[in-house]
This record gives structure tokens, C-alpha cells and sequence, in this order.
């Protein structure tokens, strides 16, 4: 190869990698290993903070809880939680008794979507995280399915 011809590729492959380096930013790349992991294990949920929320209403005006949106802006990740306000979920019993719910945090870019189911014994539960870095997300929760108790946050 002769030298002009080396440095002309040369040339034209640095530029190449500088344009990609310009194109990718380089947060989203900090952040995708976050998704699908706890927010606690992590240490995000120490830079966690709530940015929306939303009742858990029926269509007569009834609460029975809130779901969360909650935000790391170490990680730039996102992560739901609902909270009952009711006795502790008892798997098995007929919805209206039973005080379970379950929460969910969704991606607008893509779909992805996670889930937690409350516990039996527990009247709350958060799902793990998921990348949030120049994107939105929202959350959304229901109370047992058939109680028609639900409620969604606005995106952040």
C-alpha cells in the first residue's frame, strides 16, 4: 500500500471514529446495564427520587393506594413502585379480598416494560430498573384484578 493511500485511511478512519464518538452518547451506554437490575443492589435508589405519582382510583373516585415513578439521577434510571394502603396481599383469596396489586414501569422508546407483584404479606412492592437516559417512562399500577383500582403517572 503505498503512503498516500495509508494515510488517507488513515484519515478517513479517525474522522469515521470521531463522527460515531459524536452520534453515541455516551450516557445511554452508562445506564443500559442497569436494565432489569434492583435498584437498591445497584445503589441507584440512593439517588432515587419520586418525579411523578398517581392515585390508585376506581371510576367512582375511590383510592386504595399510589403508584410511584421513581428516578436515580446517578444511574438515569427509572423504576415503579405502588404502595396498597391496605392490609398485607393474601394470595387466593377472591379479589376484593385478597389486597394485592401489581406495579409497572414502562419504556415509551421501545416497549420494554417490568413488572413486581406485592408479596404475600406485604402491601407494596417496586420493580427493577430501566435505563432512562434521553427517553421517557411512565408507571402504572392495578389493585387485584376486578377490583377496578388502577392508576398511571404522566411520562418523565
Amino acid at each position: 500500500m503505498s503512503t498516500a493511500l495509508r494515510r488517507t485511511a488513515s484519515v478517513t478512519g479517525s474522522a469515521a471514529i470521531v463522527g460515531a464518538s459524536l452520534l453515541f452518547d455516551g450516557s445511554v451506554a452508562q445506564a443500559a446495564p442497569y436494565d432489569g437490575t434492583d435498584p437498591q443492589a445497584t445503589g441507584c435508589s440512593n439517588t432515587g427520587r419520586v418525579v411523578r405519582q398517581a392515585p390508585l382510583a376506581n371510576e367512582f373516585g375511590g383510592q386504595q393506594g399510589t403508584v410511584y415513578l421513581y428516578y436515580s439521577t446517578a444511574c438515569r434510571t427509572v423504576w415503579a413502585k405502588v404502595v396498597t394502603g391496605l392490609p398485607e396481599c393474601i394470595p387466593g383469596l377472591p379479589p376484593a379480598l385478597s389486597y394485592c396489586a401489581a406495579a409497572f414501569v414502562h419504556r415509551n422508546s421501545d416497549g420494554a416494560q417490568l413488572r413486581c407483584d406485592t408479596p404475600a404479606g406485604a402491601s407494596s412492592c417496586y420493580t427493577r430498573q430501566l435505563n432512562d437516559a434521553n427517553v421517557t417512562s411512565f408507571a402504572k399500577a392495578v389493585l387485584e384484578y376486578g377490583t377496578g383500582y388502577s392508576g398511571v403517572t404522566g411520562s418523565y
